[in-house]
């Protein structure tokens, strides 16, 4: 009887030494007041679905200032090299303020220099486009034999005829003009407290992280250290990346373009080198105009197109972006496909540039998170 009893015990605390370590795992009894914060913040995430215009003065704010903050970081990490650079030799606070003067003759001599010559060219562009798409008919109307070339020709004759490109234009330009007129205000606003938010990052980004991190207790520091620089890095090294390897498409195609005769080449580079932001579908996207003007000249022409199209792919992939990117990203093709697909239904063109830094942002935190699981896992049952 007493060793039956004794066993009994003995069962006994195994269980409770087993539901302990489970206690433990999950994050003791302080998961307790965890559970209670979720359900506070999805009551109150709830009660906001439902009283939201009580915050719209609240909303207005944090839309006024959010642009400029996107925009200030993204010239923060074009810019901190610089920073970094003239640091060597002067005071933080002289390095930011000249880092951001080069900044702006740079972006004053592409307006001055640039801009005109894109916004010449790409009107002449689209001026002659439903000249092109009508030599590209004929082209294909004389091969109408053909099976496969009858479904182009009607998909072109029902979608692609001149009166109907002149109303899409006509009507791409009316929005266009609206949406300039609209956010004018809003441009404005955020070309006045851009650089004031560019200059305090640029000087004071590292100060106020250490700053963060000294409000967090002492266990959570060195973690939290570590996930801001990863994230930082992945972010930077990758803003700064797209951004030259664009550059460097841009050139190439312009060169390349040169070369063979291709009409509008400056204004064709540069629709692709700004369109190489969004990695894989941009470049797909550019060279549908390249081939359009290519196939209104001649096949040979084409032929041309391609070939030049096909060595600036080439060396990118296999020559820039490597040395440029390196793995810094790390992703394979197709989840950087499905990440800028999600973003553009999120929120459009935004969302297609912005969707791979936030990608990698949720990566390396869930990555932590994980990590930090399996560590716990290990401790209480390892």
């Amino acid at each position: 009887m007493d060793k039956e009893l004794e066993k009994n015990k003995k069962e006994t605390r195994i269980e409770k030494s087993r539901e302990d370590k489970l206690l433990a795992f999950i994050g003791g009894r302080f998961i307790i007041y965890i559970l209670l914060i979720v359900i506070l913040l999805g009551i109150a995430i709830y009660l906001y679905t439902e009283i939201s215009y009580i915050f719209t003065p609240i909303n207005t704010i944090v839309s006024s200032i959010i642009t400029p903050i996107i925009v200030a970081y993204v010239f923060y990490y074009m810019l901190n090299p610089l920073v970094n650079f003239f640091e060597k030799k002067m005071s933080r606070f002289i390095a930011s303020l000249l880092a951001i003067f080069v900044g702006i003759i740079l972006i004053l001599i592409v307006i001055i220099g640039v801009v005109p010559i894109i916004v010449e060219q790409t009107q002449n562009l689209i001026t002659a486009l439903p000249r092109y798409i009508e030599v590209v008919k004929g082209y294909l109307e004389t091969y109408s034999d053909n099976a496969y070339v009858q479904v182009v020709v009607e998909y072109v004759n029902n979608n692609l005829n001149v009166s109907k490109i002149s109303e899409k234009l006509v009507s791409v330009a009316t929005s266009i003009a609206q949406g300039v007129v609209s956010s004018i205000s809003s441009t404005a606003s955020v070309l006045v407290t851009m650089p004031f938010v560019l200059f305090f990052l640029l000087k004071d980004a590292s100060h106020f992280n250490k700053f963060v991190i000294s409000l967090l207790p002492k266990k959570l520091k060195q973690p939290v250290a570590e996930t801001i620089d990863e994230i930082d890095g992945k972010v930077g090294s990758y803003i700064q990346g797209q951004m030259l390897v664009s550059l460097c498409i841009g050139v190439m195609l312009f060169i390349g373009y040169n070369i063979i005769g291709l009409h509008y080449a400056f204004s064709l580079a540069t629709i692709a080198a700004f369109l190489s932001i969004v990695p894989y579908l941009g470049p797909v996207i550019a060279i549908t105009p390249a081939m359009l003007v290519a196939a209104s000249t001649s096949w040979i022409m084409v032929l041309k197109m391609l070939v030049v199209w096909g060595i600036v792919q080439f060396l990118e992939g296999n020559i820039i972006s490597p040395n440029i990117m390196g793995r810094s990203m790390n992703m394979h093709p197709l989840t950087v496909i499905f990440v800028i697909l999600i973003g553009v239904n999120i929120a459009g063109v935004v969302g297609a540039i912005i969707g791979i830094p936030v990608y990698s942002i949720l990566k390396v935190l869930v990555g932590k998170l994980l990590l930090s699981i399996r560590d716990r896992y290990n401790k209480f049952y390892g």
